[in-house]
Formats: structure tokens, sequence, C-alpha cells
């Protein structure tokens, strides 16, 4: 037996012994009861022996006559954290336990963090930390007995989160109150992935591409506040129908956004690589100095994920899941065609559209374009959801595709 004699100098005499281990500990009552009561309060209040065995591991001791002296002790990592918590619950040091608590020590990716739980719960809780399964199935349940039980012992060590560490640095600055640099796309998606994981509504709302406008030509005060959203990144539950408005037809309801904070914005959404069909129906040959003009009726031919978007939009607002895909668009639309400004008018306009525009089996003439971006507006009209043109950058052939290419770049930096 390894007889270290670790003794309390406070007192002289009448000094307790614990063999932890089989490492002997000469501690004082002043020290013993400096957390009381506890396991050595009461083992020793009724016992005649001033010697008690203690089957646990001697280092973790120390640190706990470290604390008991009125030493700080500081975790180094999550497995001598766990080690301290589950012995400070075994010798019932209830002070001890509330410190330990006070602090959630991570292992990220093999990076170890020491976050205050009162952070945690400060900002975007509940969250994948405050959650009641964070600490399931390693930290142990505390009673107030003071007659330890081998339960107490974790089932399995304590969690190594297999995340970027250099990601997470990232969003406990965030967590402190600072703001984040975001670098490039690529550092925002591994974000707004990671701030999903530890499930951070507030930074994962933040993090969504977006643009908050006010719109001085709105008509109606209650129009003017937008927020752009891609449409990918558009959550349901935050979309709501608000009010009529006196400057719409009764027949459009405005759809808009209610932020985390409780602000509601116009919605207006990007939407990517799709095409667009301008079909004119049946022409009549114009008189003598007549144009060929006829407004188009504009149909959107989104792929399978923005569909399945504006359905699950559409079930968030109790409204049809049968998409209405005939698009509107006014005069203030803002087309750019093959890289030319352009105007809804000019879409109308068969004798400077030329060859582009041909005809199906029906005799309807048809214009197709494929558009690169786009902003549309979303309106609920006679239940179901309507999409408004606002901005359309699209392409009428491939040559004009091919002229707005770019080469890659000559810098080595790539985001893969």
């Amino acid at each position: 037996m390894n007889d270290l004699n670790f003794v309390d100098a406070t007192s002289t005499t009448d000094y307790y012994t614990l063999i932890v281990g089989g490492t002997s500990f000469k501690l004082s009552p002043t020290l013993l009861s400096s957390d009381e009561p506890n396991y050595f309060t009461y083992m020793f209040s009724n016992m005649e022996s001033k010697t008690l065995y203690i089957d646990r591991d001697p280092e973790i001791f120390k640190d706990i006559v470290k604390y008991l002296q009125g030493y700080c002790v500081t975790p180094r990592d999550e497995i001598h954290f766990a080690d301290l918590l589950v012995d400070a619950m075994y010798y019932n040091l209830t002070k001890l336990i509330t410190h330990l608590r006070s602090v959630c020590i991570v292992n990220v990716g093999g990076k170890i963090f020491r976050l205050e739980r009162e952070m945690l719960e400060k900002r975007d809780a509940p969250n994948f930390f405050t959650s009641m399964g964070f600490g399931h199935g390693w930290e142990p349940p505390w009673g107030s007995s003071f007659i330890p039980l081998v339960s107490l012992v974790p089932a399995m060590p304590p969690p190594t989160l297999d995340r970027d560490p250099d990601t997470f640095s990232d969003i406990v600055r965030y967590l402190r109150g600072y703001e984040i640099n975001v670098k490039d796309e690529a550092h925002r998606q591994n974000l707004l992935n990671d701030a999903r994981f530890y499930r951070l509504k507030g930074l994962r709302e933040k993090l969504l591409a977006s643009s908050i406008t006010v719109n001085g030509f709105a008509n109606g005060k209650h129009n003017q506040n937008e927020v752009l959203f891609r449409l990918k990144d558009v959550r349901p539950a935050n979309v709501i129908l608000s009010d009529g408005d006196n400057n719409l037809p009764a027949s459009l309801t405005p759809i808009k956004y209610k932020s985390r904070e409780g602000t509601i914005y116009v919605l207006l959404v990007e939407a990517y690589n799709f095409n667009l069909i301008c079909e004119y129906g049946p022409v009549t040959p114009p008189g003598p100095g007549q144009k060929s003009f006829i407004q188009p009726t504009l149909g959107l031919v989104f792929n399978e994920k923005y569909i399945q978007k504006l359905k699950a939009i559409a079930k968030a607002l109790k409204l049809s899941e049968t998409i209405n895909f005939a698009a509107q668009s006014s005069e203030s639309c803002a087309f750019e065609i093959d890289g030319s400004k352009t105007t809804l008018e000019a879409l109308s306009n068969f004798e400077r559209l030329g060859p582009l525009v041909k005809s199906n089996e029906f005799g309807n003439r048809y214009l197709q374009l494929y558009v690169s971006r786009s902003i549309l507006r979303l309106f609920s009209k006679q239940g179901q959801i309507e999409l408004h043109l606002v901005k359309c950058e699209a392409f009428s052939s491939e040559r004009g595709f091919n002229v707005k290419r770019e080469f890659l770049s000559t810098d080595t930096g790539m985001a893969l």
C-alpha cells in the first residue's frame, strides 16, 4: 500500500484516514465538512473507526481533496470531467456537482471546448446541448442519498462529436454574442449544416442566404419591408398569409415571412435553372402597318425539389398542393435575355423575336427560355400558390448561353 499521507494542515489532531484505491489520505473534520452533508460526514458519524476504505480512483480523489481545500478544479477534457462528476456524485458533494455542471466540456473533432451552460441556455435555446438527451447514457442520475451506488458508474464514455472543430469555434463565437465573418459559400454551408446539427434555430435563420430591403415603390406601407430567400432555404413553418391589401386585387393575398424575432416581411424567393415557356396562342396575320403583338402566357417548368418546397409551403399555409405554374408578370419585371435588358412588351413582339418563336402541333406559338436565375413573389389566389416574376435572367439559345459562360479562375483555391 502506498502511504502518501495527503495531510490537511488546518488541524494537527483528530485526522481521519481515507484509503482510496490503496493511497492513504489524512484529512481533518473541517476539510471533510467543507461541502456537507456528504458521504464522508455520513460515514464517519455512523462508525467508530477513523479509517475508511474507498474503492475509487486515487488520482481523481486528489482533485477532490484540492476542491475541499478551496482550490479551483478545472477539468482537462471530457473524460476528466466525467470522472470528476461521477465521483462528486459518489461522495455527494453538492457544491462541486453544481460547479462542474455549470460548464459543459465538449470534445468536437478532437478539440476540447469549455462552454458555460448559462451561455448555452441563454442564446438559441433549446438546442442540442440543453436537451435532456445530450447527457443521456454517460452522465449518471443524481439523488440525495449519502450511500454511493454502483449504478453511478457511467454506462458509456462521454460523447465525442464527430464534427469540424474550426466550424464549431465560429459557432461558439456566435453563442458568445460575436458576429461570424462568413468567408464564402462553402463556409456558409458548413456553418448552416452544423447549426442544424446543434439545433441552433437562430443561427440557422441568420445563415440562410437572405437580403432585407425596403421597397420604396411598393403600394401601401405594409408592403415595403421585403425579405429575399433562396427558394430551397425557405422554412415553411415561418411562412404566413397576411391580411388582404387594398392596393391588390381582392383575390390576391400576399404570402409573407415571419422571422424568429417576430418581424413580418413580404416574401421574395430566388429560383435557378428552370425553363420559362412564353406561350402566345394562335395569331392571326397582322393588318398593313401593324405588328404581331400579343402578351404571352408565362409558364414555369420547375425541378422536383422546387415543386416539393412549394408544396410544403402550401401545406403549411393550408392551401392546395396543386401549384399554379402559370406565372404572372407586370411591366415592372426586370427581364434580361442573352445578356440584354428587355421588357415584357418586347417579348410580345413577334417581328423582333423572329425565328426564336416556334409553333407546336396545335398551332400555338411559343418561346422557350432557359432561366439561370430569377426572383419571384408568392401570392395565394383561390386557395393556390401563384408566382409573380420580379426579375428574370434568361437565355433564348445555346449560343446566348455560351456567350455568358465564364472561364475558370486562375486562383488555385477551390471549395469542394
